[in-house]
């Protein structure tokens, strides 16, 4: 089963992505390219949802979706 995830992305003021997602508290990663930005977001989903027992199988799906972006 693959979980989904939407996104809201941010920029910094070097232009960095800042992905967040909402439905996790503190769920955030940045990266100096979007791909390397959603990459760690992905480890950082699957690290919660393991943390907190959320996630049964570590190899389990899981899909960022919704890629809202803000510049700032």
């Amino acid at each position: 089963m693959t979980q989904r995830f939407a996104v809201v992305v941010n920029f910094d003021e070097h232009g960095r992505p800042i992905g967040t997602v909402p439905t996790l508290d503190d769920c955030a990663a940045t990266g100096g390219d979007m791909e390397e930005m959603l990459e760690r977001l992905e480890e950082e989903v699957r690290y919660q949802l393991l943390s907190s027992g959320q996630l049964d199988d570590e190899d389990e799906d899981i899909e960022l979706v919704g890629y809202d972006s803000w510049p700032m």
